[in-house]
């Protein structure tokens, strides 16, 4: 397989796992060994890059493994929301059927196959606040209206800081927040000007929050991936109550 073809093909199936909720995007970068490079490159977009070393900045784009992959990424997204948005307006019932079970299959990975029990049963109180959390949060936005522009923007934020983290769903963010379906009808009608918000939110993760999120979460994993299994599971709700 060549270098060009592996880092496409990596990116394409990184966005099909990050539209999908439950599926993680970084953890397919893992599986694919190149969330590394990602992390890496994302990185090198730091203010402070910018400001400080030009040249360190310059050469940390690495275009050879960012242009393939973003390309994936890209195209992959694109065409799932066509197949995504066909399933909700045809095969409702099945598709949350499909993300329920997508989402618990995300929990039982996260918290027993990627950890000994032991050590995951030790955070069992932060995974019932992450399912807290999710529950209020789903039932508390049942009554929103959910083109208010700014949760768009932080929706993108959440979601984009989300999608850095291995085992964490970046589209889990907006199927909480109530905004997975038009966020897909977004991205199929490429509606720019809907997007914008989520863009900027996406942007303002891009840029400030790459590396001290993942040393954060490479210092605590466990108990962050218990959490945020715990997000997952009390978001089940949210799939029957927001997508329509």
């Amino acid at each position: 397989m060549s270098n060009f073809f592996h880092k496409f093909l990596a990116g394409f199936c990184m966005g099909i796992a990050e539209i999908t909720p439950g599926i993680s995007g970084a953890t397919i970068a893992g599986l694919f060994n190149v969330y590394k490079d990602f992390i890496k490159v994302l990185s090198t977009f730091n203010p402070n890059s910018l400001r400080l070393n030009l040249k360190y900045f310059l050469d940390g784009l690495n275009p050879m493994f960012t242009f393939p992959l973003g390309i994936g990424m890209l195209i992959s997204i694109y065409f799932s929301a066509f197949f995504i948005d066909f399933l909700i307006n045809n095969y409702l019932f099945i598709f949350k059927i499909f993300l329920s079970f997508v989402m618990v299959i995300a929990v039982v990975k996260n918290c027993f196959l990627d950890h000994p029990i032991s050590l995951s049963k030790n955070f069992f109180v932060s995974f019932v606040c992450g399912v807290l959390i999710a529950l209020v949060i789903a039932f508390s936005l049942i009554d929103l209206n959910f083109n208010n522009v700014f949760l768009i923007l932080v929706a993108g934020l959440l979601a984009f800081t989300a999608f850095l983290l291995p085992g964490i769903s970046g589209s889990l963010v907006l199927v909480i927040l109530g905004l997975y379906e038009l966020i897909i009808s977004y991205i199929k009608n490429l509606d720019l000007i809907g997007l914008l918000p989520f863009i900027i939110g996406m942007l303002l993760s891009f840029l400030f929050i790459p590396k001290q999120i993942i040393d954060r979460f490479q210092q605590n994993e466990i108990q962050l991936k218990v959490f945020f299994s715990g997000l997952i599971m009390g978001s089940v709700p949210a799939v029957w109550l927001h997508l329509n």
